[in-house]
């Protein structure tokens, strides 16, 4: 039973308080029964009081009777008779109540001198009542003085003798008697009551003192496991699921305390699992968003790659396509020799070449960052990219009506690279201060060797660069606000691609600008020394 301890002292407090107010009910009723025996009794003793009063009262008044009809004064006839039937029904029933009497002092365990007293007495007196019938009867035939003398000494021996006992003393002694009787029990029944008073109080007060104790008892009892749990559901409520109330018991709080420890337990254990599965989740959602974000990206990019092809188709074959329609308009001016127009058609052949390669490496930048552009670097003379670039660029100058000056020195320089890919750089530098020159302006091409390195320098009088614009002429699609103005059509896409061949090269390229005084470009390529290894190199065009 140890799952009910608490349960049993509870039971045990009730149990208790149910004992004392039991108890007190009982003693409370016994003291009671107590003071209403008294109480009877009193009231009984008062009967036999009053009884005894009313009979000597009857008494002197049948004397009177008997008295006034022997001297033949005025009487009823009827009254001697009357008060004796009175006297003999008062006797009765003071006997009876001197039964009652009895019976109660027997069970109170009172002596019954008393009574046997007062007995005695009422029996004397009904005796003389008795005798007093034929005595009342015969007061009519004493006529004279003698008669009535005679018969009132008969009548009053009567009244007053029994058993050879003075009936007036007896009935005064009974009188007296009862009378103190009466006396006795009112104390006796107002100390009984007094006493049930204090008893009552005094057991009230013992439960009540019990009653609190027991209440601060199961109060201290209860209060800490409820104190725990109090706390224990703040904490749940907070989210504190590692929270435990103490399980100091094996009752009812102890029980519940461990059913609660328990859910709590399962709750933190869930949680655990969902906080693990919630941050499974975030993962693959984080790599599903990474996936999208590049699917996206190379989306874009793919666009991207999409317009800027059709960009450097644009530009790129838009140079080829001039050299072409010069030479072709060249060589349809007039008569000319063979030779003329064989050399015409072999600088369109060239610039058809170059329009082919130029295809090729725009489809290749076009397919992806990773994807490269390769160089087919090798010893070659820096004077056949030059020549065949300046070529190519007459036609263009032509229409324009640009002159193109050139100081070039003859010695032969090598460097390692791709001819075709340099003849492209210069082709580019070339276009450039060309198609932002005015018209019979003036283009400087100057070519020289400078210690270890070949430099080309490109200037012209064209629109120039403003400043906040010359560290961003490199990147894709940039165009400052002079060469938008100048010429809408063009995409920015030149210089960007002219820099990465350079870059592949192992050389650098630079501009500089004196505001709207023209624009001058230095192209410097490091010279093929002896011994130096030439490898492969591929160039990202992105």
């Amino acid at each position: 039973m140890k799952g009910f301890d608490f349960t049993i002292r509870l039971i045990a407090a009730f149990a208790v308080l149910a004992v004392l107010i039991v108890s007190q009910g009982l003693l409370n009723r016994h003291i009671a029964i107590e003071a209403e025996q008294q109480v009877i009794r009193g009231r009984y003793a008062g009967d036999i009081l009053s009884g005894l009063l009313e009979l000597s009262a009857t008494k002197q008044r049948l004397r009177a009777w008997s008295l006034r009809a022997l001297i033949g004064a005025d009487h009823a006839p009827g009254d001697g008779e009357m008060l004796r039937a009175h006297m003999a029904t008062t006797i009765e029933r003071l006997q009876r109540i001197s039964e009652k009497t009895r019976a109660m002092d027997h069970l109170a365990g009172a002596p019954a001198d008393d009574d046997d007293a007062r007995d005695e007495a009422l029996q004397l007196i009904s005796g003389s009542v008795i005798a007093l019938k034929p005595a009342i009867e015969d007061i009519r035939s004493h006529a004279g003085a003698d008669d009535a003398r005679t018969a009132w000494a008969s009548i009053e021996k009567i009244f007053d003798q029994g058993a050879g006992r003075d009936l007036r003393e007896v009935l005064n002694d009974t009188i007296s008697k009862e009378r103190s009787q009466l006396v006795i029990t009112r104390a006796n029944a107002d100390a009984a009551l007094l006493q049930l008073n204090h008893v009552l109080a005094f057991m009230t007060f013992i439960i009540a003192v019990i009653g609190m104790g027991l209440a601060y008892a199961i109060a201290n009892a209860i209060r800490r496991p409820l104190q725990q749990m109090s706390e224990g559901a703040k904490a749940y409520e907070a989210g504190q699921l590692e929270h435990r109330i103490p399980v100091t018991t094996t009752d009812e709080f102890g029980r519940f305390a461990a059913s609660i420890n328990s859910m709590a337990s399962e709750l933190l254990l869930r949680r655990n699992e969902e906080a693990s599965h919630r941050i499974v989740l975030e993962q693959q959602v984080r790599e599903r968003t990474s996936a999208l974000e590049d699917a996206l990206s190379r989306l874009r990019a793919s666009e991207g790659r999409r317009r800027s092809l059709l960009a450097d188709i644009s530009h790129e074959l838009r140079t080829p396509t001039t050299a072409i329609r010069g030479e072709a308009e060249i060589a349809l001016r007039g008569q000319k020799a063979a030779e003329d127009y064989r050399g015409s058609l072999a600088r369109i052949g060239q610039a058809a070449s170059q329009m082919g390669s130029l295809i090729d490496d725009l489809l290749m930048m076009s397919r992806g960052e990773d994807e490269t552009l390769a160089l087919n670097r090798e010893p070659i003379d820096i004077a056949g990219p030059l020549e065949e670039a300046l070529l190519s660029a007459t036609a263009l100058a032509n229409q324009r009506s640009v002159k193109i000056a050139t100081d070039i020195e003859d010695a032969e320089t090598i460097v390692a690279g791709d001819a075709f890919r340099l003849r492209q750089v210069i082709t580019i530098l070339l276009d450039n201060a060309i198609r932002y020159s005015p018209y019979d302006g003036r283009v400087e091409v100057t070519s020289r060797v400078d210690e270890d390195a070949w430099k080309l320098i490109v200037s012209d009088n064209g629109i120039g660069i403003e400043p906040d614009a010359i560290d961003y002429v490199f990147d894709r699609n940039f165009r400052g606000n002079n060469a938008r103005l100048h010429r809408p059509e063009g995409t920015g896409l030149g210089l960007s691609i002219a820099k990465h061949l350079v870059s592949a090269h192992g050389g650098t390229i630079t501009l500089s600008s004196d505001g709207d005084e023209g624009t001058t470009a230095m192209l410097r390529l490091p010279l093929l020394g002896n011994g130096t290894v030439i490898e492969p190199v591929s160039e990202s065009m992105t």
